[in-house]
């Protein structure tokens, strides 16, 4: 093609050349945002972590809790939940912990104000179906947004052990670690990620 039949084509058609020129494998970002993240479970795992949804840098990176300012990996490991120190590059090594790690709803987004209410229903379909093919010991919910949507008839929404189940697992309910949560002190959020590893050295 010359140089002038170049400077002839639309911006539609510039941008469309670019994303089928694009690498193998990675998807453009309306793709990135649909189909979302992997979830990483085995069956019987101690906690499953469900978050909302991802954010863009998470689904544009492939990983869960991807966010500059997200701290859900540093609280996992000061708070001895994690021996090792993982970042979410590791997402996929929770199992080895006895851990998993999933989403509410797959599609992601700037923020939650964009999702609907159709996406929590069919989200809090497909989490129960997948809490009970694998069976956690434990669902930790990251966000008191996400307890409020499962158990919207629910008076109390603050971290600790609820007294709701969840296809027969146990519902925790740990704050948002995103850097956006102005709501907690970094001191209070890690004093519910301890919680959660207390509750889980306690005999049953």
């Amino acid at each position: 093609m010359t140089r002038r039949g170049r400077a002839n084509r639309s911006p539609r058609s510039l941008k469309t050349g670019a994303a089928l020129r694009a690498p193998a494998g990675r998807a453009g970002p309306s793709r990135l945002t649909r189909r979302g993240l992997p979830d990483h479970i085995e069956a019987g795992a101690r906690v499953l972590f469900v978050g909302i949804n991802p954010g863009l840098r998470s689904a544009a990176v492939g990983h869960h809790f991807a966010g500059h300012s997200n701290r859900f990996w540093r609280l996992m490991h000061e708070s001895g939940l994690l021996p090792d120190r993982l970042t979410y590059e590791d997402d996929a090594r929770l199992p080895r912990y006895g851990y998993g790690i999933t989403n509410l709803v797959r599609r992601a987004t700037p923020g939650i104000d964009s999702l609907r209410a159709e996406e929590y229903s069919r989200g809090r379909r497909a989490l129960l179906a997948r809490i009970r093919r694998h069976r956690p010991g434990v669902v930790a919910l990251v966000g008191v947004t996400i307890y409020r949507a499962l158990f919207p008839g629910a008076k109390s929404g603050n971290p600790g052990l609820r007294r709701e189940r969840l296809g027969g697992s146990a519902v925790f309910v740990l704050p948002n670690p995103s850097g956006r949560n102005a709501t907690l002190s970094y001191a209070a959020m890690l004093a519910a990620f301890r919680g959660l590893k207390r509750y889980l050295e306690k005999p049953r």
